[in-house]
């Protein structure tokens, strides 16, 4: 039976199959090498491979070149980048004036290239350059060069392929390398002259745009440049952070000394963690920038490599006190209750203090650590108000506030006549229907006493703390009016929406709102686009580190000691100032009010000191 099997799999990958008529159909060699190239296109590398060499073996005795060189480009998809080498070495030998030689050239060059052997590959896509004549291919010719000159190129090997070359185009593209190499090496003096050297007319357009940079940078030159890895996800599911990120670093860079080498970590732990140990190992690059996702930052966290790790999110609680490489430029979740209830109590002098939040996944954690925080402070919460679903429905959770809010008042204050007073908040209510939120009391729940009426404005709470979820805003925000808590309002950024809060039925009831966040923009959770955040606080760390790098030229040691000793930066957005066991956690906070249709930011506090904005 196995050699029945074995034989009828013969006959198929020979191209004979037998119809009903039992009429046997050979196809041609031509219908065959299709079939595999379609298996190529298609992305199923490893039976594209099977099939050329099958062919290659019962058809052309493996004499032809086309099936070699699909062969050698399914096994570089595969990353066997050894074995692809070899394939096209052997092509190179047998067919040594062949019309693929620039196919065979531009593969050994990504294969090079994957094994970051970036001088060869430079070598071989210049030499795959001139022996092209399509303008497509040969722009991407000049993408995969860019990229190599960008990662830094042997001296002394580019030396000798400027000597060797006598094409035009590749001679500008190989000074341009070698002008660039001595801006890596801070070697002003030659890098003056090699720029003289660089003829325009046979430069190619994708590199005017360095050629300018190099050339100011060679009229005003600032030093050697320093070099940070930069570990973002460029594909998969995280692909849209990892690129608002990227842009705003890009458009914000400012200063000719600052070099970014950029990875693609798929948003992946061990391939993050495999980047990180080769940027480690080369030693040109001073510190790492990055990764995005948590699954990373807890796999890098494992990790003692001796080289400065900045983090751009959020630090995971306790993380930062396990790893003192690892630089978090962003608050935690336990920052920013902590301060917040620092604010509330140190800094405002509140000690009547309730909370509504959710009772579910971070924000709870959120709450937890604000609790904890006032505990430690001497206060404890008057009234603790959670939901555990989307909040519908706050009436009984807000009717307890309420309540503890009447029993907050002393017996002899109370009056009759406050049960008359009324006021209008519910006139602007007109645009929602706010049945689809919560049940409005019946007539004779109007027949109130003095506790319970809803009419009467009560201050014996001084602030409430109300922690929103992601979309929580329109539904807490609507139903705050009904139970007239005339109090100091505290939220966190998930309240960072003004096309929300500028509605008639939340804006007027808000008024005041104090929003603890770890940056002032006021589209964070902006549905057109949620990556926003991501491209904000880039453009802000580029600013944190070039007033970093402006100090001069540091070693990986000394970069990481500027750091910890940094006094603190003060941006437009955010502020980083380092504190925690190993000076390593960003500690500062933004201080938001909304009011009158606008956020504004009212300082910056670090849980010491309340830097206030200046009007």
């Amino acid at each position: 039976m196995k050699k029945i099997k074995h034989f009828l799999s013969y006959l198929i990958i020979s191209g004979i199959a037998f119809s009903n008529s039992d009429t046997a159909v050979v196809k041609t060699y031509y219908e065959k090498f299709d079939e595999a190239v379609q298996y190529f296109k298609e992305g199923r590398f490893r039976l594209s491979e099977y099939y050329f060499n099958i062919l290659l073996t019962e058809d052309r005795d493996h004499r032809d070149p086309a099936a070699q060189i699909f062969i050698a480009k399914s096994q570089l998809q595969q990353g066997l980048w050894d074995k692809s080498r070899r394939t096209c070495k052997s092509i190179l030998a047998n067919y040594p004036n062949s019309p693929y030689n620039v196919d065979i050239y531009v593969l050994l060059g990504d294969c090079a290239f994957n094994e970051g052997k970036i001088t060869l590959a430079f070598k071989n896509y210049i030499t795959a350059r001139k022996l092209i004549e399509d303008l497509a291919y040969i722009n991407d010719i000049d993408e995969r060069l860019y990229n190599c000159l960008g990662l830094g190129l042997s001296e002394e090997k580019i030396e000798g392929m400027l000597f060797r070359e006598r094409n035009n185009f590749n001679r500008s593209i190989i000074n341009l390398a070698r002008c660039y190499q001595a801006w890596l090496n801070g070697d002003h003096y030659n890098m003056e002259s090699m720029i003289n050297d660089i003829d325009t007319y046979y430069l190619p357009g994708k590199f005017s745009r360095l050629y300018g940079k190099l050339k100011n940078s060679a009229t005003e030159f600032s030093g050697k440049p320093i070099t940070f890895g930069l570990i973002i996800p460029l594909t998969g599911i995280h692909k849209d952070i990892g690129e608002s990120y990227f842009f705003g670093l890009i458009e914000s860079l400012k200063l000719q000394n600052i070099r970014f080498l950029v990875y693609d970590s798929e948003g992946l732990g061990s391939k993050s963690l495999k980047i990180l140990k080769d940027i480690h190992d080369n030693k040109s690059i001073t510190a790492v920038l990055g990764p995005l996702t948590n699954n990373e930052v807890y796999v890098l966290s494992g990790t003692m490599l001796d080289i400065p790790i900045l983090i751009p999110k959020p630090a995971p609680t306790g993380l930062s006190s396990l790893n003192q490489n690892l630089f978090f430029l962003t608050p935690s979740i336990k920052t920013l209750a902590e301060r917040t209830a620092q604010l509330i109590i140190n800094e405002l002098g509140y000690s009547r203090i309730a909370i509504l939040s959710p009772g579910y996944g971070k924000n709870k954690f959120n709450t937890d650590y604000f609790i904890d925080e006032c505990h430690q402070l001497g206060v404890d919460p008057v009234a603790i108000e959670w939901y555990v679903e989307t909040p519908l429905d706050l009436s009984r959770q807000l009717k307890n506030i309420r309540e503890k809010a009447w029993d907050l008042i002393p017996s002899e204050d109370v009056s009759n006549e406050i049960i008359d007073l009324e006021i209008d908040s519910l006139d602007a209510l007109f645009d929602v229907d706010v049945q689809d939120f919560f049940t409005l009391p019946s007539d004779d729940e109007n027949k109130m006493d003095k506790k319970d009426s809803s009419k009467v404005e009560l201050e014996t709470i001084q602030a409430i703390y109300i922690p929103i979820g992601p979309d929580e805003l329109t539904y807490v925000g609507t139903q705050l009016p009904f139970y007239n808590l005339k109090t100091n309002i505290f939220g966190n950024a998930n309240w960072l929406n003004l096309q929300l809060l500028n509605q008639e039925v939340i804006g007027p009831h808000v008024q005041g709102m104090h929003i603890i966040s770890d940056i002032s923009s006021t589209i964070l959770n902006d549905v057109d686009d949620p990556n926003v955040y991501y491209y904000n606080i880039a453009y802000e760390h580029v600013s944190f580190l070039e007033s970093i790098v402006e100090m001069g030229f540091q070693s990986r040691r000394q970069f990481a000691q500027k750091i910890r000793g940094h006094k603190g930066y003060f941006g437009k957005k955010t502020s980083i100032v380092f504190s925690g066991e190993q000076k390593n956690e960003n500690g500062s906070t933004q201080i938001l009010q909304y009011s009158n249709q606008k956020i504004k930011i009212l300082g910056v506090y670090d849980g010491k000191t309340y830097n206030k904005m200046i009007e």
